[in-house]
């Protein structure tokens, strides 16, 4: 597995009673709720009223959420107080969430940031939000995304330090973990957009095998590298989300071809053995670098074995194939609704669009097959290893500008590898 660790890019800490013996509701994480459900020492109602009072709190400053379903998250917090008396409580019962706004919500607008789209409501779930309901989760609403995962900044204001970015396209999804307007996010990946926002933002990302988690229901950018995956405050709570989200649907042939890899005992009782690539701590700040050596140095004072490598492919080619095969995958997924509402993109995924209409059919196949050649030069990364290690981010959040850099994630998204993100400090 191709583990990064990252960052916040922070000044401030977001409010909230950190530390306090009994923390307060909003700074709760999935895990810690669930546990006071089955004790019946928590009620969803109060964790949900607990919630929408952060987000009234909060959000008019930090523009995650761009529809909440007040109803409709109490009618379902009392359906899984229910649950919880009655023994029939699934794996997420009456843990809140929100979801990018890009894969549809029924009963809610999947906007996906376009002004066409404003208020359409599918009518209909995604796979991974209907298995998200099933399993007891609130869908609490939407939260913001660049346009069509493009990277226009989005309206969302980063609550670590106003004037940086939120990153994307997850930034609403990041923001609204972050901020502890909710436990859990689903977010996106097609380039870096789960691990990126994740790191400037503070929390875990995770974004998993591609085919893990069924895209069906998921507004496409492209179909070679789009991922769904979660944010959260902490490893277990993505694990529980993953677990919900994730396994074969009809309606999304790549999910056919996994199969749900489990942990070896073998492997669970040694120490990790992990490769650090080079490459990328190179190419981050002294801070940045700082940090991570660091951290990489308490992993194997505590028994983890550490090895030392370079990328056997060159970065700029691996960034050269992401860049043509998104640009025209992205142009192919929006071929129709262009012509008709060409006013309404935003710059940058506009230039994008009409640099992927520009690109040949040869530079896109010649892409493919440079993919499928490369990835076993970058398989070798991990013999005789469990995860790779790296930046997630060479340095902390920038302006509001932009979304930051992806080249720390976009190896692993264009192998279709998973990727994990973890907080370790803040930058200054």
């Amino acid at each position: 597995m191709g583990g990064q660790v990252g960052h916040a890019g922070s000044l401030r800490k977001p409010t909230g009673r950190v530390g306090s013996v009994e923390p307060a509701l909003h700074e709760l994480t999935a895990t810690q709720a669930l546990a006071r459900m089955r004790q019946a020492r928590l009620s969803p109602v109060a964790l949900v009223e607990a919630l929408l009072e952060r987000i009234a709190e909060q959000d008019p400053v930090l523009k995650a959420w761009v529809a909440l379903d007040r109803d409709g998250s109490l009618a379902a917090a009392h359906a899984a107080e229910r649950a919880w008396r009655d023994g029939t409580a699934g794996p997420l019962c009456g843990i809140p969430v929100s979801i990018k706004d890009l894969l549809f919500t029924r009963g809610l607008p999947t906007g996906a940031n376009f002004e066409p789209f404003k208020d359409r409501d599918p009518g209909m779930d995604a796979t991974c939000i209907a298995r998200l309901r099933a399993a007891g989760a609130i869908v609490l609403g939407k939260v913001q995304t660049t346009q069509f995962a493009g990277r226009d900044p989005s309206p969302t204001c980063n609550p670590w330090d106003l004037a940086r970015t939120a990153s994307g396209s997850s930034s609403g999804s990041a923001v609204s973990v972050a901020a502890r307007m909710v436990p859990v996010s689903v977010g996106t990946q097609t380039g870096g957009s789960i691990i990126r926002p994740a790191a400037y933002l503070g929390v875990v990302g995770f974004a998993p095998t591609y085919g893990r988690v069924s895209r069906s229901g998921l507004l496409p950018r492209s179909f070679s590298f789009d991922t769904i995956g979660a944010m959260s405050r902490s490893v277990d709570d993505a694990e529980l989300m993953f677990g919900v989200m994730a396994g074969p649907d009809p309606r999304d042939a790549s999910t056919r071809l996994q199969r749900r890899a489990g942990k070896s005992r073998r492997a669970a009782e040694r120490p990790p053995r992990l490769r650090l690539v080079e490459d990328f701590l190179e190419r981050a700040t002294p801070d940045t670098s700082m940090r991570f050596t660091a951290t990489i140095d308490r992993l194997a004072a505590s028994g983890a074995r550490v090895k030392r490598a370079r990328l056997p492919v060159a970065l700029d080619l691996l960034l050269a194939i992401h860049t043509t095969i998104l640009f025209c995958e992205a142009a192919a997924s929006q071929s129709t609704l262009l012509p008709l509402h060409r006013q309404h993109y935003a710059p940058g995924l506009l230039a994008q669009l009409d640099l992927g209409n520009a690109i040949p059919a040869r530079p896109y196949l010649q892409a493919q097959r440079v993919r499928r050649r490369v990835r076993a030069r970058l398989a070798t990364l991990f013999r005789g290893v469990d995860a790779l290690v790296l930046p997630s981010m060479p340095d902390g959040a920038p302006d509001r500008s932009t979304i930051g850099l992806h080249f720390c994630q976009v190896p692993w998204t264009i192998m279709g590898w998973p990727a994990a993100t973890l907080p370790i400090g803040l930058n200054r």
